[in-house]
């Protein structure tokens, strides 16, 4: 699930406390130990620290159980590729429809961004 964390902050991390989105940010994003965490937190206790991230944790978990979003943003993402594969193997042979198969493209791109 580590891997999860930091989409589940972006998506989620604004319903964190203050303490908790931070402490998750810096171990999933900034990949710091307890101890840096601790002090680039203020210089609060690891065990504080270690508080803060394993509540934030779980308060993720709950949401993305309750809400489901990560889980949509992912199948959603790999349909998309899977799409996209499928039009770049027809574009192969462009004569008919390039066109239709470049706009479509655009728009696989679009959609990503959008996520």
């Amino acid at each position: 699930m580590d891997e999860n964390y930091a989409l589940l902050l972006d998506i989620y991390g604004e319903l964190l406390s203050k303490n908790q989105r931070e402490a998750v940010d810096l171990k999933y994003n900034s990949d710091l130990s307890l101890s840096e965490i601790a002090e680039e937190m203020g210089g609060i206790s690891r065990p504080a620290a270690n508080d803060a991230r394993k509540k934030g944790e779980k308060r993720l978990r709950e949401l993305e159980d309750a809400l489901g979003n990560a889980r949509r943003f992912k199948l959603v993402s790999e349909k998309i590729k899977r799409a996209r594969a499928v039009v770049n193997m027809v574009a192969d042979d462009p004569a008919e429809n390039g066109d239709l198969l470049s706009e479509l493209l655009q728009i696989f791109s679009e959609i990503e961004e959008a996520m």
